[in-house]
């Protein structure tokens, strides 16, 4: 068994590949943007910067993750079979967002698009085709059942799980992508955390063909997010769009499944406590939407970073506020490789008792994010506010927020 840093150390290059690139190749996109008149206008509603933002930040982030990637497959590191729809399938998710952010597609062409590509790439791959199997086998774990599912049913029913879970990534780190930095922050610290967590896997030789797929995967877009930010950070040169967004949250629903890979739930568990912060934003604007009674799709300005906001902290508090977040949410993730209770005959730790757990402490994750968020108000929904006579000045917006 190699130790950690003997793991890590064929990695490193391509996290720093992917940095290089983007600090270099945003400044391009800047200047590009401007010419072309690719800016993000503000309409004093959910986009009240004070001024027209150069969009094409996504582009640099594709472009820097992609190159790393190909150095990659390049170098034999990884399983081109397999590493290549991966990057195909990000590249089109970025051209998709690219062209939402040059001609606004409609939401339903984006939704059969997108869909239609992560269905390839998942069917190319084989990523998170046993996630119902997964599923199946911690259920058993934790409740002492021994329930099975046909192989096709469990295949088709594995793919739909699998699509789905990459279009709520995608929604997710698009929804946080409200203020200056913080999608770029967040995903590159969750990516990080995914970095560590395949590196765990590694260590003990989880799988010769997955271990160097979701390492390079999650060390290049750590290290392009992370290139990026710079320029993102406020007040921002650039925005990353949705070129940016999606790809980012393309990358990390691909790891989650890619987590699944041996039927073991309590990986996938592990990446999801690590993803929380975007799945907690989303969740908690939804249900305020939900109790105002409006369209749970219809946008506003109720996301977790934007009560911070309008309880007075600014953008770069927020942010910071959120990276901390991100932080425990990861680190908690991570806390389950680290669970050794109970142990077989050979002495080593007992699957079941390390899912149940697993299970029982993302369940207590929630419940403990749930009780604060209602402690300290968020989930009130937001009042209606009432609309300016026709003629006079709007309401001043809140601070901004990107």
């Amino acid at each position: 068994m190699a130790s950690l840093a003997e793991t890590l150390q064929p990695y490193w290059v391509y996290g720093l590949i992917a940095f290089v690139a983007a600090v270099f190749l945003t400044p391009l996109a800047i200047r590009i943007a401007f010419r072309y008149g690719v800016l993000d206008v503000p309409d004093q509603k959910l986009k009240p910067h004070g001024r027209p933002i150069p969009y094409l930040g996504g582009a640099a982030i594709c472009v820097a993750w992609a190159l790393a990637l190909v150095v990659a497959m390049v170098r034999g590191t990884c399983d081109t079979g397999m590493l290549l729809p991966m990057l195909l399938g990000g590249v089109a998710m970025a051209l998709l967002g690219l062209i939402d952010d040059v001609r606004s597609l409609s939401p339903r062409v984006r939704l059969v698009v997108g869909s239609a590509v992560i269905l390839l790439t998942v069917v190319m791959t084989g990523a998170g085709t046993r996630a119902a199997a997964s599923a199946l086998l911690g259920f058993n774990a934790v409740f002492g059942t021994s329930w099975t599912l046909p192989e096709p049913l469990a295949w088709l029913i594995s793919v739909v799980f699998a699509v789905l879970v990459v279009l709520g990534a995608c929604n997710s780190t698009n929804l946080i992508d409200g203020l200056d930095g913080l999608c770029s922050g967040v995903t590159s610290i969750i990516s990080f955390g995914f970095f560590l967590l395949a590196a765990h896997l590694a260590v003990w030789n989880y799988s010769a063909t997955g271990d160097p797929v979701r390492l390079v995967l999650a060390i290049a877009m750590a290290g392009a997010a992370l290139g990026f930010l710079p320029w993102n950070f406020n007040p921002a040169k650039i925005f990353m769009g949705d070129a940016g967004s999606v790809l980012l949250g393309y990358n990390c629903g691909m790891l989650i499944l890619l987590f699944a890979e041996r039927e073991i739930m309590r990986w996938v568990i592990g990446a999801l406590v690590i993803f929380a912060l975007p799945i907690f934003d989303t969740a908690l604007a939804m249900f305020r939407r939900w109790r105002a009674g409006r369209s749970i799709f219809e946008g506003d300005r109720s996301h977790f970073y934007d009560q911070l906001v309008q309880r007075g902290l600014s953008t770069r508090q927020t942010v910071l506020v959120c990276y901390g977040l991100t932080l425990f949410y990861a680190g908690t993730g991570l806390l389950m490789t680290w669970v050794r209770l109970g142990g077989g005959p050979d002495g080593q730790p007992m699957p079941v008792i390390r899912t149940r757990w697993a299970v029982l402490l993302y369940v207590g994750l929630v419940l403990l994010s749930a009780l604060a968020a209602w402690r300290t108000g968020l989930l009130t929904p937001e009042e209606r506010r009432p609309e300016p006579p026709r003629g006079s000045p709007a309401t001043a917006p809140s601070p901004p927020s990107s």
